[in-house]
């Protein structure tokens, strides 16, 4: 039986799958609103990543979207 009957090891994937949920569609965020990003896409991107934050951000992350230059 572990002290005070905390599982170390469970503890830690707890707080590790946590750290992804908020940390992850947080630096995405971020990262989006360095981009020079307007418009629609900031919207949807924004909407993307904040309703389905896991997967928005690996989704952004992949596709990795660039400003259109405007010629």
């Amino acid at each position: 039986m572990e002290p005070l009957g905390i599982n170390i090891g469970l503890l830690l994937e707890q707080v590790f799958f946590v750290a992804l949920l908020i940390g992850f569609p947080i630096i995405s965020l971020i990262d989006l609103g360095k981009k020079k990003l307007s418009g629609i896409p900031l919207a949807i991107w924004v909407l993307v990543i904040c309703i389905v934050p896991v997967i928005g951000s690996l989704a952004y992350w992949i596709i990795k979207p660039t400003a259109e230059s405007k010629v």
